[in-house]
Parts: C-alpha cells; sequence; structure tokens
C-alpha cells in the first residue's frame, strides 16, 4: 500500500501479482501520527480481507522519504517529519505477518521487476515524478518532486547512504536550499500544473540532469510514472527539439521511454511486489528481508492450526 499526506491506497496481489482487489481511502488519523495510520490502515486490510476468505501473508508500505531495507526503517521523510524512525519496532513488531517499507520510487520499480515473466526490463530508470501536497504544518508548496528507482541487471540500488535516486539537478547550487530539487524558484514551480511553460522547463532540467546517469549506467528504459506518466508526448518533443543535441536527445534510440505496467496503481501494487519478489527470490534479498519472508513463515500463518487472532 502507499501512504500519503492525506490518503491511502491498497492493491491486493496474489502469489502470481495479479491484483484481486483495490481499496482507498483518507487517513484516518492526521498525518503526523505515523504510526497510528500504518497500523489502522493494515487492521482495516485484514477487516476487508477477512469476509473475502483471503489470508493476509504480508504487507508493504510505500512512502516518500529515505528507507534503510538492511533495518527495515526509515531514516528520513519530510512529508511525514521522520528522522531515525525504527518502522520494524514500531509497526512490523505489531503483526503476525512481515510488513517491510520502501521508498515510494523504489516500490513503483519493483512492480516492473516482478513478477519476472511479465517484466519487460532488467535495467531501468524508475521516475516518479509527484505533486508534493506540501507538510500540512509548512504550508510549503514547492510544485512537484522526483525520485528514482535505480535497477541494475534486476537488481534494486539503494546506495552506501541509502540515497540512490535522490535526484538533485546538474543546475543545482547550495542557495537553492536542501528541499529543492531543481533550479526553478519554488514560487515558480508551484505554477507547474497551470503554467505549460513551467513544466517544460521542469522537465528539460530533469532530463538534462539524468543524461549522464544514463551514459553510466546503460538502462534499457526510462519509465517516467507519477504525474509524468501521462506526459510523454512532452517528453519525445523536447528530446527531439531543444534537447535534440544533448546526449538524451542524441541517445534516445537505444533506450525505451515507457510508462508504469501497473498504471495508476503504479506505488501500492508495485509495493506488494516487493514481498513477492522477497518470497521467490529469497537469495537477492537482504539479511532482515529473508528471515521476516519465508515459506515456512507464510505456511505457519495459513494453517488451520494458526492460533485465531
Amino acid at each position: 500500500m502507499a501512504i500519503h499526506l492525506k490518503n491511502y491506497h491498497a492493491s491486493i496481489l496474489d502469489l502470481n501479482g495479479n491484483t484481486v482487489g483495490y481499496y482507498q481511502g483518507e487517513l484516518p488519523h492526521i498525518f503526523y501520527k505515523f504510526s497510528h495510520n500504518c497500523r489502522t490502515i493494515l487492521k482495516i486490510a485484514e477487516e476487508k480481507l477477512k469476509d473475502s476468505g483471503i489470508p493476509v501473508i504480508g504487507a508493504v508500505i510505500a512512502i516518500s522519504g529515505t528507507v534503510d531495507p538492511k533495518k527495515n526503517s526509515i531514516d528520513r521523510s519530510f512529508v511525514f517529519e521522520l528522522e531515525d524512525y525504527n518502522f520494524h519496532s514500531e509497526i512490523a513488531g505489531c503483526f503476525p505477518y512481515p510488513v517491510l517499507v520502501e521508498n515510494d520510487a523504489n516500490a513503483g520499480a519493483w512492480g516492473e521487476i516482478f513478477p519476472p515473466w511479465n517484466s519487460h526490463y532488467h535495467s531501468f530508470l524508475y521516475l516518479l515524478a509527484r505533486t508534493t501536497a506540501y507538510n500540512l504544518n509548512e504550508k510549503i508548496d514547492t510544485g512537484m518532486a522526483i525520485g528514482i528507482g535505480l535497477v541494475a541487471d534486476g537488481h534494486m540500488l539503494y546506495g552506501s547512504h541509502n540515497m540512490a535516486g535522490e535526484l538533485s539537478s546538474v543546475f543545482w547550487r547550495k542557495e537553492n536550499g536542501t528541499e529543492s530539487q531543481v533550479s526553478i524558484p519554488r514560487s515558480r514551480l508551484a505554477e507547474i500544473h497551470r503554467d505549460p511553460a513551467v513544466l517544460t522547463a521542469f522537465a528539460e532540467e530533469i532530463l538534462i540532469t539524468l543524461g549522464p546517469i544514463v551514459s553510466v549506467i546503460d538502462p534499457e528504459a526510462i519509465i517516467f510514472g507519477g504525474d509524468m506518466k501521462n506526459n510523454l508526448d512532452l517528453i519525445h518533443k523536447i528530446l527531439n527539439t531543444s534537447l535534440g543535441e544533448t546526449y538524451l536527445g542524441v541517445e534516445q534510440h537505444r533506450f525505451a521511454l515507457a510508462a508504469p505496467s501497473k498504471g495508476e496503481n503504479e506505488i501500492c501494487a508495485g509495493a506488494a511486489c516487493l514481498f513477492l519478489f522477497c518470497l521467490f527470490k529469497p537469495n537477492d534479498s537482504h539479511a532482515l528481508r529473508r528471515e521476516m519472508i519465508s515459506w515456512d513463515r507464510i505456511f505457519e500463518l495459513v494453517s488451520p492450526t494458526a492460533p485465531l487472532r
């Protein structure tokens, strides 16, 4: 499931990665009560599935923020005002089934990796561009934020500080501020959904920034998710006109420009795909995730002799 500032979206997947259910709703508590929101929403999921007879064998919560997969914790989330948050003890420890946390852009990328028999790419950038829906306390509208899920040869890259994919523009300067990703002033960027010129300028700056990344990683595709998945025509236009002489413009024949395979449910369905990936490919998962997600534990959860909660 994906939790945002005001609401949440949840996809229920079977073991083959097929969506068998979907629901959404407003956050049951104010956004900064993150623990209460997560626990309440998971309880709601349990109740919804109880009537259908589908057992809950695991869950993944995707958020905007920096996540440590080795500890199943949140290093930082500006949106939810979290710093060094021990998700493993605060949330996962409250449920009999495994509960993981993941960065939202990475979650979208997991949806492209699993199921492997339907995956189109093994090396790609999953670019998640979303209206920031400012933190309610600070009332600062930054217009749009970008996160990238980096996948090389089927492996998610987290980086040494879990900050792989935390994009900063090549034009970024210290005076832009640590929360800014591009050189466009916040006052102008806040007009991105009302002024096509701002969207074009934003897309151009992001594409210029992606050039060196693409040249080094050599992906099969750049997948544009979030608010950019419906703007692929604009991306093509920019690469064939104003950026036609840049690396991406000249070399665009080497990689696909694609929309997410999971469509509108890209983040919540992708989050569930992370759980399935860990279940079916434990050797490719981090140690804690291997420990949490195993077939022995799943069989215990679905056993008729398992204790009722």
